[in-house]
């Protein structure tokens, strides 16, 4: 009777051990990334996807989120999904775009004609077919892109003068990105891009060394420029939207419920991003201007993009003819 007692007791721990493995192996937490502060779009989009993860899977699949950075720069991170040591993140355009090509697209300036312009296009097939091209490319590289999101732009700032014409870009030194496609937009509206570290861009500017900036205006505004700079032109020279990116090696070991609850949960990400980036620009705008800064809102944006021609031509030169067509598909979007 003992033995039988004892053989029960050693098959009712053994279920209970069985049950708790599976249970834990069925659990899984993902690790987010990025490179921003917490009121950013990225995390905030982050953590409405991990809301919906958790909840669409009775909190067997939570993610993590590491933002400002910790797990490194924009394009650390994107290695780290490569390498299946970070599995998702949120990411500017401009870097992504140096693993996945045809994302160029989105740097080509004046693309978008403003915030509802950008989300009609995503929601195009022309967007789609980026989204659809980008997606086949980024899985060659161990990427699976999963949004492209944030109807944000970057608009110029200066302490010179109001910029609500194309001659008022002239002679003006404006700081940019080192990034190739937004130096020669601003050298095509006539200024003269300066490449220049972000974090001695303040003093640059007080001091005179370049006369202006790009940036979105919640930057603008949380980097205090409004203190040395008086001038702002929501002009949409260039997209600030963001990408959303997933390991590939994430994706393939998830089964298939897991992946459905991840496909499902884009849309989570994708609404607050939009959201975020429209009420972040907006709200950082009024704020600058209630602490004086000038705000122009050029209306006629024919003049700039006409100027920003040879841009493009230059792109369309290098580029296959299925990538010139998306672009000109785009263009034809009112």
């Amino acid at each position: 009777m003992k033995k039988l007692v004892s053989i029960i007791l050693i098959f009712l721990f053994s279920c209970i051990l069985f049950f708790v493995a599976a249970s834990a192996q069925q659990s899984i937490e993902f690790k987010y990334g990025h490179a921003n502060a917490v009121t950013y779009p990225y995390h905030l989009a982050g953590e409405a996807f991990a809301k919906f993860l958790e909840e669409k899977s009775n909190g067997s699949m939570t993610v993590k989120i590491y933002p400002l950075g910790q797990l490194g720069g924009e394009k650390d991170i994107t290695e780290g999904l490569q390498l299946g040591t970070v599995d998702f993140q949120g990411s500017s355009i401009g870097v992504t775009a140096t693993f996945v090509p045809i994302l160029d697209v989105l740097n080509l300036p004046f693309l978008f004609k403003g915030p509802d312009h950008f989300l009609k296009v995503m929601e195009s097939a022309p967007g789609k077919d980026l989204l659809a091209k980008a997606q086949e490319q980024g899985e060659k590289v161990g990427l699976k892109i999963l949004s492209i999101a944030g109807p944000m732009f970057r608009v110029p700032m200066n302490d010179i003068h109001p910029i609500e014409k194309l001659e008022d870009f002239r002679g003006l030194r404006i700081r940019t990105m080192q990034v190739p496609m937004h130096m020669s937009a601003y050298t095509a509206l006539g200024a003269t891009p300066v490449p220049l570290a972000f974090g001695e861009l303040y003093t640059a500017l007080q001091t005179g060394v370049v006369d202006g900036n790009e940036n979105g205006p919640a930057t603008l505004a949380a980097m205090l420029f409004y203190e040395v700079q008086k001038y702002v032109s929501y002009l949409p020279v260039l997209s600030n939207g963001g990408i959303f990116l997933m390991s590939l090696k994430t994706w393939d070991k998830l089964d298939e419920n897991q992946k459905k609850i991840v496909s499902e949960g884009i849309q989570a990400w994708t609404k607050s991003m939009d959201d975020e980036g429209l009420k972040q620009d907006k709200d950082a705008l009024a704020f600058m201007e209630s602490k004086g800064t000038i705000i122009s809102y050029p209306e006629d944006l024919t003049p700039f993009i006409e100027a920003c021609k040879p841009v493009y031509e230059e792109f369309f030169a290098k580029s296959p003819a299925e990538w010139v067509q998306i672009v000109k598909d785009i263009q034809a979007i009112e």
